[in-house]
C-alpha cells in the first residue's frame, strides 16, 4: 500500500523555494519574469512527479494520488501558459503557443476525460469527469512519455529564453538606480558651488 499524494503538496513541492508564486496576488505584485521563472520550474518538478506516477497501480490511494497529481499539474499548467502569455518577450510568449499546440495535440483524449482546452490555451477541468476517467484514459496523455519529453523540451528552451531575459532586465535597472545617483550627486556637487 503506498501513501496517498494530495493536491496540496503536489503543488507546495512543485512550488518550492517560490511557494508564494501560488498565490494569485503574489503574482500580480511580481515581475512577468520572476513569475515565468517560477512556473517553469514548478512545471519541470510537476512533469518529473508525472513520471513518477504508476498508472498500473490498482491501490486505492495510488488512483487517487495521480488523479491530484494530474489536477495539480494542469493548475500549473496553466499558471504557465498565462505568465508566458503575458511575457514582454517574444521569444516566451512563442514557447507558450508552443505549449499549448502540443497540448491541443491532445485534446481528444483530454476531452473523454473532463479536461478542455480554452481558446487562450489554459485547461478546463471537469473534476467529476476525471475522476469517472481509468488511470489507463489518464496515462494516455499524462503517462506518455511523448508528451512528458515534449513539454520538459518546452521547459528548459523557456529556461534559456528567461535566462536570456534577466541580464537585460537587471542592465534596465541598474541604469535607473544609477540614473538616480548621478542625479543626486551632481544635486550635491551644484550645493559645494552655492
Amino acid at each position: 500500500m503506498s501513501m496517498l499524494i494530495s493536491s496540496s503538496s503536489v503543488l507546495r513541492c512543485a512550488y518550492a523555494g517560490n511557494t508564494y508564486f501560488k498565490d494569485e496576488n503574489y503574482r500580480k505584485n511580481s515581475s512577468n519574469h520572476e513569475v515565468v521563472s517560477a512556473d517553469r520550474k514548478a512545471m519541470v518538478r510537476a512533469l518529473e512527479r508525472l513520471g513518477d506516477l504508476d498508472f498500473d497501480s490498482t491501490d486505492e490511494d495510488d488512483t487517487k494520488s495521480i488523479y491530484n497529481t494530474v489536477t495539480s499539474y494542469l493548475d500549473i499548467y496553466n499558471n504557465a501558459v498565462s505568465s508566458a502569455n503575458d511575457s514582454n518577450s517574444s521569444d516566451i510568449r512563442r514557447t507558450g503557443k508552443d505549449m499549448k499546440a502540443l497540448m491541443k495535440e491532445y485534446s481528444s483524449s483530454l476531452e473523454t476525460i473532463g479536461i478542455q482546452i480554452k481558446s487562450d490555451g489554459t485547461v478546463k477541468i471537469d473534476k467529476s469527469e476525471l475522476q469517472k476517467a481509468t488511470t489507463s484514459q489518464v496515462s494516455k496523455i499524462f503517462g506518455n512519455n511523448d508528451y512528458i519529453s515534449g513539454m520538459n523540451k518546452l521547459m528548459n528552451k523557456l529556461r534559456n529564453q528567461v535566462n536570456r531575459e534577466a541580464p537585460v532586465q537587471e542592465a534596465y535597472k541598474e541604469s535607473v538606480k544609477n540614473d538616480g545617483l548621478s542625479s543626486e550627486t551632481v544635486g550635491n556637487n551644484l550645493n559645494l558651488y552655492v
